[in-house]
């Protein structure tokens, strides 16, 4: 996945390697979270008109940086360590 199909306040996910991940911009920093939903394990989705990461499951809902803005998860997602090579993000 490349950095720059991220834009500014908006997600995508998707994989790196074999990790699914969610990937977002929001005040010009880069996040990238491990893409499984802390309460049940489904994958979350980006909700463009309200700007967070929500579950399809359960209806979770998380912040840009992972945290959680509406349960039933009770945990963040996992936020993963990358970097960028060429504009390919990379997991560390």
């Amino acid at each position: 996945m490349k950095a720059s199909e991220v834009a500014e306040g908006q997600g995508l996910s998707g994989e790196i390697g074999d990790r699914a991940v969610a990937v977002s911009s929001s005040g010009g920093v880069l996040t990238v979270l491990e893409n499984i939903c802390t309460h049940m394990g489904c994958q979350t989705g980006w909700e463009l008109s309200a700007g967070y990461w929500e579950c399809p499951c359960h209806g979770s809902r998380f912040n840009p940086d992972g945290s959680v803005l509406r349960g039933p998860a009770t945990l963040p997602l996992t936020s993963l360590a990358f970097h960028i090579e060429n504009d390919v993000i990379v997991l560390d």
